[in-house]
């Protein structure tokens, strides 16, 4: 039911997470009027608290604990997360199927507690109609901040969504016809990736492009990511001042794997966040071990399982080396993509914590870091009063259990409740 200004919700958990502190607290409680927390204290003031005249209304979740709603900083809302390819959903679909895709994707990811994502490369316009219709209340879902398609080289990764810009002019135009379209933020593709056109193993973009579209996005006060497979792009997407970096992986231009200590350091100076979307690879992995305790796989699936093992373990031996250094980590998914679909962010977040943060510090980097990494952490991430009112209630503590987060009790974006993905399946 849609929350108003005419009521003051009082919601009693036996803990509370907010975002601010470094553990879960007990006996607090949190009010909600409209769409903002009003005000978070100790459970014993709540009854005192005034509601100015408006209907009160108190919601107790014994067992449960409260924290922010989670923040998913890279999805790709047009993909089916059902193993087919970027170029695949080019020829197989059209921009009509990849809205409505796009539609079911958000309300998947909000029934199972994300209640702000990122849109990190959709075809033309479908990312900022997604947004509108959100809006206007015709899609169900969370806040989207959308990019638009993303910035590529002719060919490059990606290329088929529409973004493709080649010279410091082209880039500056295309950035700037992104934000008139209505980009929260810039995204781009500085190596390749899946894209059989491009290289994953190389830097896409000059030094000088990649620095003139920062200058460009930063000018109209938009944040940059940068989507990059190798080292080259790594320190190129770090000379030219990105926010933060997605993927980072450390791959030569030879494409062997090889931690770089110089970069690694580099990473561990500055002040960009990094997304390392290992859960995406554990889906992967997760799948084919399915495959292989109902039937043998076939020579193609050995060979992908084989390479998916041994690039998960890179990765997770290259991150937990980078927490140990202090990199700033975010929790992205990469959800639609390959054989992750919309509705598990937990699984990145637990992955994070798989490589070496805490509970707690794995929980921020899917609730408070991606708000810091956009610049919108003095209206979502927290739980503080004056804020969006998204808010999460799981069962049990993943303070001390992450996969609690998974148990959900009770979703709120802005104040409204959200019927969870375990309350869709009881109604059929």
């Amino acid at each position: 039911m849609p929350q108003d200004n005419n009521t003051l919700r009082v919601l009693l958990p036996r803990k509370l997470i907010d975002g601010v502190g470094d553990k879960a607290q007990e006996g607090m409680a949190v009010a909600v009027q409209g769409n903002t927390i009003r005000w978070v204290g100790p459970a014993s003031e709540a009854e005192s608290l005034d509601s100015n005249g408006a209907h009160r209304e108190t919601l107790e979740f014994p067992g449960s604990t409260l924290l922010a709603g989670m923040f998913d900083i890279h999805t790709h809302t047009n993909m089916p997360g059902d193993g087919r390819t970027g170029e695949q959903v080019n020829d197989d679909d059209n921009d009509e199927v990849r809205l409505l895709r796009s539609a079911r994707n958000a309300t998947a990811a909000v029934a199972s507690g994300i209640t702000t994502m990122c849109d990190c490369g959709s075809w033309n316009r479908n990312g900022f109609a997604l947004k509108e219709g959100l809006a206007e209340g015709i899609v169900e879902g969370p806040r989207v901040l959308v990019s638009g398609p993303p910035l590529t080289v002719t060919g490059g990764h990606l290329w088929y969504m529409g973004g493709e810009a080649d010279g410091v002019d082209a880039v500056r135009s295309r950035v700037r016809d992104m934000v008139k379209q209505g980009a929260d933020f810039i995204k781009i593709a500085a190596s390749g990736g899946s894209t059989s056109t491009s290289d994953p193993y190389r830097a896409a973009y000059s030094l000088t492009e990649l620095t003139s579209i920062v200058d460009e996005a930063h000018n109209r006060n938009r944040p940059v990511l940068a989507h990059c497979r190798c080292t080259d792009a790594i320190n190129m997407a770090l000379d030219a001042g990105v926010d933060a970096i997605l993927h980072c992986a450390f791959y030569d231009n030879d494409g062997s794997y090889r931690f770089d200590q110089k970069t690694a350091d580099r990473l561990a100076a500055s002040e960009v966040w990094l997304n390392p979307t290992m859960g995406l690879g554990n889906a992967n992995r997760e799948r084919l071990a399915k495959i292989q305790g109902e039937r043998a796989l076939t020579p193609e699936e050995e060979d992908r399982l084989e390479r998916s093992t041994v690039s998960g373990a890179n990765s997770l031996a290259q991150f937990s080396a980078l927490v140990k250094a202090g990199v700033k980590l975010v929790g992205g998914s990469d959800c639609g993509w390959s054989y992750y679909p919309f509705g598990d962010f937990q699984s990145e977040i637990m992955s994070l914590h798989a490589a070496g943060l805490s509970r707690i510090d794995a929980i921020h980097a899917g609730t408070r870091s991606p708000a810091a990494a956009l610049g919108i952490i003095d209206s979502i991430g927290t739980v503080e009063a004056g804020k969006e009112a998204d808010l999460l209630v799981v069962d049990g503590d993943p303070s001390a259990d992450l996969e609690c987060l998974r148990d959900l009790a009770a979703v709120f974006k802005g104040g409204t409740r959200v019927t969870t993905t375990k309350e869709r399946a009881s109604l059929g």
